[in-house]
């Protein structure tokens, strides 16, 4: 409610209770301007508990964790915010859904089937950190088949003879003919965790949220 909608809540009267004068009406000014610094913030509480696309904040933490999305450490709300939007709406459990899920979050990365045991490799370009690896696991988790095992190889960064890169000035030792890959050392199993509870605990927490 406004400054307004709260003066005229509060002058809804029948005559015999109100007074003639200023010092009235300042008197009623003055308790609407009170109040509706408690009725802006419930509107706007209520704004972003509404509607996830104007959820930001804590409040966007809590429709995460309503759909089991916990926020990574030093993760902004705009990518949060995606990530929720694109697990919910993703594609499961085939091979497209993974290279689809890889082209998010591991642009250049492949899957293809183990030629020697059950399952499928992911292939990471180079490029990616370890932590940034198993971030991307955390929400594979939800897209992958249950039952899958999955390992993890990455391409090697090194200088190796016999490779070069034509860059119109001469030519450069690179590795962009390289076919060379480690395992990661990060393990994802065939199986998968069992829910968890999704009550939103900021909501007794969070001061912004519950003061």
């Amino acid at each position: 409610m406004q400054f307004l909608d709260v003066l005229a809540t509060l002058n809804d009267l029948p005559d015999t209770f109100k007074r003639p004068g200023a010092w009235y009406t300042q008197l009623m000014d003055s308790l609407a301007a009170s109040l509706s610094l408690y009725t802006l913030g419930e509107d706007a509480a209520m704004n972003q508990i509404a509607s996830f696309t104007n959820a930001a904040g804590g409040w966007l933490d809590v429709w995460g964790l309503l759909f089991g999305f916990a926020r990574l450490a030093g993760e902004p709300d705009i990518v949060y915010k995606s990530r929720i939007q694109n697990t919910i709406l993703a594609w499961v459990g085939t091979v497209p859904a993974i290279q689809y899920w890889l082209s998010l979050y591991i642009p250049g990365g492949t899957v293809i089937e183990n030629s020697s045991t059950p399952g499928y490799v992911l292939s990471v370009p180079g490029a990616f950190t370890l932590a940034q690896i198993q971030a991307f696991l955390v929400s594979f988790n939800r897209i992958r088949p249950v039952g899958v095992p999955f390992s993890i190889s990455q391409a090697g960064l090194g200088l190796y003879l016999g490779t070069e890169e034509w860059t119109g000035d001469g030519r450069v030792t690179g590795n962009y003919l390289t076919s060379l890959s480690t395992p990661v050392g990060l393990t994802l199993g065939a199986s998968t965790p069992n829910s968890v509870v999704l009550l939103p605990t900021l909501l007794a927490t969070d001061p912004t949220i519950n003061p």
